[in-house]
């Protein structure tokens, strides 16, 4: 089988900047070079460890370089498989690793997930610095430990960082072992998958393996992929790179591919762009970090180093965030945190006047997140009693009825996230209605009415008057979508104008502006 080659996002040198800012309510970390983390303060998320700063409970799965394990600033972070027993050597919990406490080395099949390369290979030039560092690095930025008076902070301070080395001391390697790494990653339970490295040749077997772990409930993200040799910036709707580029073969974003921002929110000259690609942009420009003491190589001195940037750098800033969303509201799928990110950005397309349209969604807002789905101050989510029914708690602690399964499921992919509670809890939360089904998602018919309607916020439902409307919206199978409900839960929903043309609705942004229960519900 021919392995297609990939090759990793080198970073690239530049000067630091530092800005300040100062809010009523924030959380400092007393780490010592927070000070020289500028794109912390521009994220503003001293006010979202005010709330969350991460549990161990969420996996970020590093696939890259290999990271350091015993770094003092990553060690109590990093992933332990407490199936496993070490120094046995037997596969304990039957996944295939012998050993594999904190990760696996798919390059040399080892189950050191930490960098390896020949001492002498600077001086000889046959391996590359940063290529050497590039996953510890990585895995500092998403989550080093936060408030230990000791180096940087992450973006999340408690995640658990699953290291699995897929990237040579070159910078190198091939598809087959990162899908080995993927579905690793899947099996032993991550919750974030972050894919720091592009390649030129697409492979429908990592497809396939990137939309297996979607499907599984993993959130994808990756980097869009820096300049070439040559200094040139690639635009990916024409020039397209894996695994940024990968989608579901329906259609679905599995992946969130991220763009590269400078201190001054414009796009920064190495990153690459393009609508079809690029998500959205994070910080990634002039990054201090954790990198590899090491001793008998003169650059690898000291457990910290910079500065650095690319796009490498900016995906592990959203990464980061998905697991403080995560740790905060577990309830949450993978879809449900993708769009929270991607519809609460700000648009910098007036910064970058000459790349309108190719920027994604915007710039992350992590504060804003937060504050649009409530998890700040927040606790909402799907709840039983001893009995067999489920609710969601919304923001304003009233329980809401889901009518019926098809209700449930086009809000939620499965029924996993629900949390057990006390029947005299439960019985403490007041009934707020039922809920009705998620905007944009199906088409409803009454019992009664032979007419079909589209569903708007708020369980608003509008007439789509004709048969080639319907198709228009939703396609040729546009009547797999119609669910019919009884006229007994037509008084939970409301009606509204009717769609007379294909222009008077749109499914996609009626789903992904309403995000959330809550939301629908007009609470937030």
């Amino acid at each position: 089988m021919r392995l297609n080659k990939i090759l990793i996002i080198f970073f690239v040198f530049s000067l630091l900047f530092v800005g300040n800012f100062v809010s009523a309510q924030e959380l400092l970390p007393n780490d010592p070079h927070y000070n020289k983390q500028w794109y912390l303060e521009k994220l503003n998320m001293p006010q979202v460890w005010a709330e969350e700063t991460g549990k161990n409970t969420v996996i970020i799965a590093v696939i890259d370089s290999g990271v350091d394990i015993s770094h003092p600033d990553l060690r109590d972070n990093i992933w332990v498989n407490q199936k496993e027993i070490l120094g046995n050597g037997l596969d304990d919990d039957n996944n295939g690793y012998i050993d594999d406490i904190n990760g696996w080395d798919f390059v040399t099949n080892t189950n050191d997930p930490s960098p390896k390369y020949d001492k002498n290979c600077l001086a000889k030039n046959t391996c590359i610095e940063e290529a050497i560092l590039h996953g510890t690095f990585i895995a500092g930025v998403a989550a080093a430990i936060g408030n230990n008076l000791q180096g940087i902070t992450g973006m999340s301070w408690r995640t658990k960082i699953m290291p699995l080395r897929v990237l040579n001391q070159n910078g190198a390697g091939n598809t087959h072992d990162v899908i080995a790494a993927i579905n690793y990653a899947v099996n032993n339970g991550t919750d974030i998958i972050n894919l720091s490295f592009v390649g030129d040749t697409y492979d429908p077997a990592l497809g396939r393996a990137l939309e297996n772990a979607f499907k599984a409930g993993v959130l994808i993200v990756a980097a869009a992929g820096n300049e070439d040799f040559e200094g040139h910036t690639l635009n990916l709707d024409i020039n397209k790179m894996y695994p940024v580029c990968h989608q579901g073969t329906d259609g679905e974003n599995i992946i969130i591919g991220v763009a590269a921002s400078d201190q001054n929110n414009k796009l920064a000259h190495f990153s690459n762009h393009g609508s079809s690609c690029v998500d959205v942009v994070a910080p990634g420009q002039d990054f201090f970090g954790v990198v590899i003491n090491d001793p008998q190589i003169k650059s690898f001195g000291d457990y910290y180093g910079g500065y650095y940037s690319g796009t490498s750098l900016a995906a592990p800033v959203v990464s980061g965030l998905a697991a403080l969303i995560k740790s905060f509201s577990p309830f949450l799928t993978n879809k449900e945190i993708r769009d929270a990110i991607l519809n609460n950005t700000d648009n910098i397309d007036y910064l970058n006047p000459e790349l309108a349209g190719k920027l994604g969604m915007g710039l992350i807002n992590p504060v804003k997140v937060f504050q649009s789905l409530k998890i700040i101050g927040g606790s909402v989510g799907l709840v039983k009693g001893s009995g067999p029914t489920v609710y969601y708690q919304a923001v304003d602690s009233k329980r809401y009825i889901f009518p019926a399964e098809t209700t449930y499921l086009s809000w939620y992919d499965d029924f996993k996230n629900i949390r057990q509670i006390s029947d005299a809890e439960l019985a403490s939360l007041a009934i707020g209605g039922n809920v009705t089904i998620r905007p944009g998602s199906k088409l409803v018919k009454i019992t009664s009415d032979p007419k079909v309607y589209a569903v708007s916020r708020g369980g608003v439902l509008r007439w789509v008057e004709t048969e080639a409307i319907a198709r228009e919206l939703y396609g040729e199978r546009w009547a797999l979508y119609v669910v019919d409900i009884s006229d007994a839960f037509f008084i939970n929903y409301n009606l509204g104008e009717p769609i007379k043309t294909a222009s008077d609705f749109d499914p996609f942004i009626e789903k992904n502006q309403v995000i959330s229960i809550d939301i629908d519900k007009g609470l937030l």
